[in-house]
């Protein structure tokens, strides 16, 4: 087992991402091959690639001046260009507008090599739990090539909640994660028919950390409901003292999903309807059955559900090698190949997140807390 890197900021945005890029350096330059590799693989190329980063940077720069600041900080840190970390940050965008198109087009010999995104969530109410606390879950399914290029980064912070999350070198944004006023996310990836419709909104990660900005559950979705978006997205959002409520998301249409019996699991399809099709399914069909999965595995325990639980379901692997757990598939083109890159376990009264470091059958969880210390 590695241990994941942990990175303590303090200061301004822009000391943040100087920090960040300093001593991440060579794992941004390797995330960013990683990314133009796979965008090419889906028809991107270079070069547009970067016409697209240069909108990109703009765009995020007249949503959130504070994230564009640290976003500068990444880039003078690291020595890469503006654009090549806009490129990274908005790298949701660019993949999940790709996957939608691959989709769209059903053709079997590209259905035969695409297998994107498959994160499967969870949220816990804690009347379920063993601690009576609130949890949230996640496996981070994503390519291969990013694994060994994420860190905690915990950013200790004066006017906005100091938090801990898991992100990708280069990303400023984390995607989960726990604030110091209890507020946390786990996310996962859609595609709807209508992505595309609303061009260079703010970016999904710039919500996921305007997320972490709220001191309040009332607060924290309108970084995700109150302005049109590009591309589609599921989050789970979660409050100590036991409010959940998971939100689907896309470009015009935003619905809300609540716990069923104190538990709600989530994979990468629609569950609502108003969002155009859905189409991840259409070229992962693992994702029809991760999260029913999920949810059996968790059912049983209820009232009880404990750490090792919790654990037990993330290291699951019915339907492998695309199973909750997921391991890299050799058939696949290495640059779309996917694995659980990292797996989230958080609990909310605790303001403490549980970080694996790759499939959690496999590694073990570290927690890393937001008043810790290194």
């Amino acid at each position: 087992m590695t241990r994941i890197p942990l990175l303590t900021t303090e200061g301004d945005a822009y000391a943040c991402g100087l920090a960040h890029g300093r001593r991440f350096a060579r794992e941004i330059a390797d995330n960013l091959a990683t990314y133009l590799r796979r965008f090419a693989a889906s028809g991107l190329d270079r070069d547009a690639a970067f016409t697209e980063a240069a909108r990109w940077r703009k765009a995020i720069a007249a949503h959130n001046g504070i994230y564009a600041e640290e976003m500068r900080g990444i880039a003078d840190g690291s020595g890469e260009s503006e654009d090549s970390i806009a490129l990274l940050n908005a790298r949701y965008e660019l993949a999940f507008t790709l996957f939608g198109q691959e989709a769209r087009t059903q053709l079997a010999a590209e259905l035969a090599e695409v297998v994107p995104d498959g994160c499967t969530t969870f949220g816990l109410l804690p009347e379920v739990t063993a601690n009576r606390h609130t949890w949230l879950g996640q496996n981070w399914d994503w390519l291969e090539g990013v694994h060994g290029r994420t860190f905690v980064l915990r950013a200790r912070r004066n006017v906005q909640p100091s938090f801990v999350c898991l992100t990708e070198t280069g990303i400023a944004g984390g995607k989960m994660g726990v604030n110091e006023c209890g507020i946390a996310l786990v996310e996962n990836g859609l595609a709807s028919s209508h992505d595309g419709r609303n061009p260079y909104q703010k970016p999904f990660h710039v919500r996921c950390r305007e997320v972490l900005d709220a001191e309040r559950f009332d607060d924290a979705a309108r970084p995700l409901t109150d302005t049109a978006r590009t591309c589609s997205a599921n989050v789970v959002i979660g409050a100590a003292g036991g409010k959940i409520v998971d939100i689907e998301a896309s470009p015009d249409h935003v619905s809300r999903l609540y716990p069923e019996d104190g538990i709600i699991t989530h994979s990468n399809h629609f569950l609502t309807a108003g969002h155009g099709e859905s189409l991840l399914e259409k070229i992962s069909p693992n994702t029809l059955y991760r999260a029913d999965r999920m949810r059996a595995l968790l059912a049983p325990h209820r009232g009880a559900l404990s750490f090792a639980h919790m654990r037990a379901a993330g290291s699951d692997h019915f339907g492998a090698p695309y199973a909750i757990c997921r391991h890299a598939d050799p058939h696949q083109p290495a640059e779309k190949r996917t694995m659980t890159v990292g797996a989230v376990l958080i609990d909310l009264e605790a303001r403490t997140m549980h970080v694996a470091n790759g499939p959690p059958c496999a590694n073990e969880y570290v927690a890393f807390a937001v008043d810790g210390e290194d």
